[in-house]
């Protein structure tokens, strides 16, 4: 069967992925309905004064089981 034109393949022939798993972890939430209603919802009672920010990303973060890595750049 002959690769796609997109098929990402390496020197050695060797498929690589496209998306790595953070990459695909965070396509998977930008497409997803909920989260950007909750996000929306957080966005609006910050904006508004409702919440502590950091507090309310934190809460945010936890709901949807994200975590960053601190960079040392």
């Amino acid at each position: 069967m002959p690769a796609s034109p997109d098929s990402r393949a390496g020197a050695a022939g060797n498929m690589k992925p496209i998306l790595g798993r953070p990459e695909y972890a965070a396509e998977f939430l930008r497409r997803n309905r909920r989260y950007q209603t909750d996000y929306a919802k957080m966005s609006r009672m910050i904006a508004t004064g409702a919440v502590n920010e950091p507090a309310a990303r934190q809460a945010f973060a936890r709901r949807w089981g994200l975590s960053f890595r601190l960079c040392s750049c």
